[in-house]
């Protein structure tokens, strides 16, 4: 199956969203497709979705896949360390087990199938989640988990009592709110590491 043409910008929004450390290059590269090409009206989810497009590639051996992407134009366009970046979490893809690349992609769907405005809130806020310190991550990670499987009065009820506020930093509680609002739901094993 032939690579799409938006192959490095699906990649690179799988990359930012779940293989972290690759945001920076993405919205560098976001950025300048925004002002330079797209036609007004038309949002970055009118393109290829990188679940789909890893599925459609991931039977392919990985030097055929590097082949593909390095003839991309759009993989052209990037600086050779954006370009460097995408082999590398293309790669780390290729390495992990079946079943976690399985995961992988069934999240990458379940974050494709939310509208566009959900999906930027999560990934400003995965971003910002990110930034945390490790031990805090994964506090907010328990907190997004526990807060996802409660009806939305109670959530909001939690999210307003003192203990929690006096637990969580104001940046912390905004990123929290973020990842909730944007209605991806994290379940078992699937929020961000």
């Amino acid at each position: 199956m032939k690579l799409k043409s938006q192959s490095a910008a699906v990649l690179m929004l799988a990359g930012s969203l779940f293989l972290p450390g690759l945001a920076t290059a993405q919205n560098q590269h976001r950025d300048r497709r925004d002002n330079n090409r797209m036609p007004p009206g038309r949002t970055q989810s009118n393109g290829p979705k990188p679940g789909k497009w890893l599925r459609e590639h991931m039977n392919q051996s990985p030097q055929e896949q590097q082949r593909e992407l390095q003839n991309d134009p759009e993989f052209k366009r990037l600086n050779p360390q954006q370009q460097q970046h995408l082999e590398q979490r293309l790669n780390q893809f290729n390495s992990l087990p079946p079943e976690r690349r399985e995961r992988m992609l069934n999240r990458m769907q379940r974050v494709e199938s939310l509208p566009p405005d959900k999906q930027n809130l999560l990934r400003d806020s995965l971003q910002q989640f990110r930034q945390l310190p490790d031990d805090r991550r994964r506090q907010v990670r328990h907190a997004w988990n526990s807060l996802s499987a409660m009806p939305p009065d109670q959530r909001e009820q939690v999210m307003n009592s003192d203990r929690f506020k006096s637990t969580f930093s104001d940046q912390e509680r905004s990123t929290l709110k973020g990842l909730l609002d944007s209605g991806f739901t994290p379940g078992n094993n699937n929020g961000p590491h």
